[in-house]
């Protein structure tokens, strides 16, 4: 009885190589499913902020936190609707409102544009985590749909204040539930059936190769370049999708390796394909990561970044020692309006350059479309005036790439310290430090006026 012949050697590295291919797929693509779902959600987060954050900046924080029923139909009454309906009917958004909080947890409604069924003044709105976050003072998005006689929503809110710097209203925005979930499976959608096509594929090459000789060899890795093609592929599917700027992918495509350079050595040819391939999807990992944390006009850490790094702070609770620094563009409104939004986003990009140059580009967050916060370890408050004063002369000695935006540079700011024993979140700290920045504000506001008399 003859022997069962062993498996060449090179058939057998042609399944170990496989099966890691195949492994690797699986892996990479499930890490891809999940990183791009949670950068699409952060992504779809940013524009409902931005959408609020827009609105809510065209609002008079005095008049619309004095608002009554009496003042239904009335003249600001009315303009606020104005304002209101072109976001309403320009905007992707299913409804946008004016709220009001009238006690813990509850608040109502003070104007509706919606022209079909509006929520009437002082009707109750569900109270929800981004809205009690609103009420506070931070604008916030609902991570779970909401639903109302209106039907099932995701919700932004963005605060309103007054010349205080109290939260005299809340700006609303509700995109219908149904739509914003269309987007993210549209993505897994995609993402599955390519990574799918790929394990397939896969499979099938190494199913041909185990029962074929060296010759096929060959045809395997020609095989393995068109699964490299189809991640590329996938990379263009998922940067083209909705909500993604395909103009911030610069991901290497993999390089083919030349088979005829090293006659014989085919295992050594694959091996170099599989490593290009994995290091392409890991490159675009790293790209949706950051990209999730990135503000993408200044290039600084956005309210993800903020977010992780304040938890970061409140995990340490009373060891830790840090200084936080709150900055609010002047005047952004009026730069928008005087010298159009290509102006408003020099001014802001300039902003994010002179606060990085004192406390460091990694701990400079933007969290609005005017605000930005340092956090600034192992400073004490009685550090902070001498940095916000250089902050302040860098903003005044700023240079534009457009002339005429020069000058427009202006920042009002304000500091705190982390007091431990009576501080008990990052949030405490920064409410504080938020004070501060409005008190500036004012400050600088009047000493402009009587300088202008």
């Amino acid at each position: 009885m003859k022997k069962r012949g062993k498996l060449n050697l090179t058939i057998q590295y042609v399944l170990i190589f496989g099966a890691l291919l195949l492994a690797a797929n699986i892996l990479l693509g499930l890490l891809l499913l999940d990183q791009s779902r949670s950068t699409l959600r952060a992504n779809l987060h940013k524009s409902m902020l931005d959408v609020t954050s827009t609105a809510a900046g065209f609002m008079d924080g005095d008049k619309l936190g004095t608002l009554t029923e009496a003042d239904v139909g009335g003249p600001y009454f009315n303009e606020v609707i104005g304002i209101l309906s072109v976001f309403q009917e320009r905007v992707n958004v299913e409804f946008i409102y004016a709220v009001r909080q009238v006690g813990e947890d509850e608040f109502v409604f003070t104007v509706d544009p919606d022209p079909v069924d509006p929520g009437a003044f002082g009707e109750e709105v569900v109270c929800t985590d981004a809205l009690r976050s609103a009420g506070a003072g931070i604008a916030s998005v609902d991570v779970a749909p909401m639903a109302d006689r209106w039907g099932n929503f995701y919700s932004a809110y963005c605060p309103v204040f007054d010349s205080r710097g109290d939260v005299a209203g809340i700006i609303g925005v509700d995109f219908d539930a149904a739509w914003y979930e269309e987007q993210i499976q549209a993505l897994s959608r995609t993402i599955l059936l390519v990574s799918t096509a790929t394990v397939l594929l896969g499979a099938a090459v190494i199913m041909l190769i185990t029962n074929r000789t060296r010759k096929r060899f060959r045809d395997m890795s020609d095989e393995l370049s068109v699964l490299s093609d189809d991640v590329d592929e996938l990379t263009g599917v998922i940067l083209s999708t909705p909500g993604y700027e395909a103009s911030m992918a610069q991901l290497p495509i993999a390089s083919r390796p030349d088979l005829t350079a090293s006659p014989g050595d085919e295992i050594g040819a694959l091996s170099d394909r599989i490593n290009a391939i994995q290091t392409s999807m890991k490159t675009y990992l790293d790209y949706v990561h950051t990209q999730a944390n990135t503000d993408g006009l200044t290039g600084i850490g956005n309210t993800n970044a903020y977010l992780a790094r304040t938890a970061a702070l409140d995990e340490l609770g009373e060891a830790a020692c840090y200084a936080v620094a709150v900055f609010d563009l002047d005047l952004l409104k009026e730069i928008n309006d005087e010298l159009g939004h290509a102006c408003g986003d020099m001014v802001i990009r300039g902003a994010a350059t002179v606060i990085c140059r004192v406390f460091g580009k990694e701990n400079v967050y933007r969290i609005g479309g005017d605000e930005f916060i340092a956090i600034a370890e192992q400073k004490r408050e009685a550090d902070m005036p001498a940095l916000l004063q250089r902050v302040e002369n860098a903003a005044g000695q700023f240079t534009m790439p457009d002339r005429r935006c020069d000058g427009r540079l202006s920042l009002s700011s304000g500091a705190v310290e982390f007091r431990p024993g009576t501080d008990k979140s990052f949030q405490q700290v920064f409410v504080r430090a938020d004070e501060a920045m409005y008190q500036n504000k004012q400050a600088r506001h009047i000493r402009d006026r009587n300088h202008d008399r």
